[in-house]
């Protein structure tokens, strides 16, 4: 049960999910029906994403199939290093050299933890959403 990548993902977007309704809740004034406050947003994307979650769980425990050990997961620590890695590019390069630059940096980094890098996909990918970021 604790190899199925559904379950986990699951519990992980569940956990993300309960946690953003506690602190909207807890942050933010919800309002009422009529007047909505700033809580409320935040709260549902909360209940989503952990219903969605609830519904990754209950998928994997219901298509794994019974009396089968699943292999452990293991961690590529590439792709992991590159998404942590881009992201933190992104919040040093951001004030010191400008969004354009940062979203640059942040998309090829990402880009490097890709199984099949191709650079024009990259390049092209990276002009597309920094005009977008930028209007």
């Amino acid at each position: 049960m604790l190899g199925n990548k559904d379950f986990l993902a699951g519990l992980v977007f569940l956990a993300f999910g309960l946690a953003a309704m506690a602190i909207a809740d807890r942050d933010y004034p919800m309002g009422t029906i009529v007047h909505m406050g700033p809580g409320n947003f935040p709260a549902a994307l909360g209940a989503i994403l952990a219903f969605l979650g609830l519904y990754l769980a209950a998928r994997g425990l219901w298509n794994a199939p019974p009396g089968t050990r699943t292999a452990p997961l293991t961690w590529d620590l590439r792709p992991v290093g590159c998404i942590v890695g881009s992201m933190l590019a992104f919040g040093f390069l951001l004030p010191r050299l400008g969004l354009v630059p940062a979203l640059a940096a942040m998309f090829v980094a990402a880009a490097l933890g890709g199984r099949q890098l191709r650079w024009r996909e990259v390049l092209a990918l990276t002009a597309v959403m920094t005009v977008f970021a930028v209007g």
